[in-house]
């Protein structure tokens, strides 16, 4: 990619001057970054915008002369939870977790990682859910979308408090479609 393809990425050009840099690179990372937030349940999502960025990563790349901070370890969820509550908790904890790292990416590159990483997680999530809630049925496919995801804050006030109301089990069945209508997608 030459300079000037870069430029026009972040719709400069070659008389731009290194803060007029700084803040388009700000602007089209920070809604990059709203974007993920918002539609950070479904992988095939995410993966579509990840293939999209990488033009957007070079420019980066080219127009900071390289000089790209690398930016913090993005942890990865890869414990066996015991129970549903431990599953729902430690998924909890860590898509708040990246969210976080989303919010303090400073340059695509980092942004990327932690597409990546939500991307792991979710697939994650979705087996251990299957796995754990076998024992229900699915909802029919036609009544579920795929970005419409249980409320596990909700569900976890349930399993903790043990009571699997008919509202909870019908939200449970839901999550079951919807994680395999995702499946299906891949």
């Amino acid at each position: 990619m030459e300079k000037n393809q870069a430029l026009s990425i972040f719709g400069l050009t070659e008389s731009s001057d290194q803060e007029e840099l700084f803040n388009a690179i700000e602007e089209k990372l920070f809604a990059l970054k709203n974007e993920v937030l918002q539609k950070y349940m479904v992988p095939t999502l995410i993966n579509k915008k990840i293939n999209s960025i990488q033009d957007i990563m070079v420019a980066e790349f080219i127009l900071l002369g390289g000089q790209i901070p690398v930016g913090n370890e993005i942890r990865h969820w890869n414990s066996s939870p015991g129970d549903r509550i431990a599953m729902i908790s430690q998924y909890e904890e860590q898509i708040s977790h990246l969210k976080l790292e989303t919010m303090n990416s400073r340059t695509f590159q980092q942004l990327h990682k932690v597409m990546q990483a939500f991307i792991l997680t979710q697939e994650y999530y979705m087996v251990l859910f299957r796995m754990l809630y076998n024992e229900f049925s699915e909802a029919l496919p036609e009544e579920v979308n795929t970005r419409e995801m249980i409320d596990t804050g909700k569900l976890l006030l349930a399993l903790r408090s043990g009571t699997l109301d008919e509202r909870t089990v019908w939200d449970i069945e839901r999550e079951i479609a919807r994680i395999e209508k995702i499946q299906k997608l891949a």
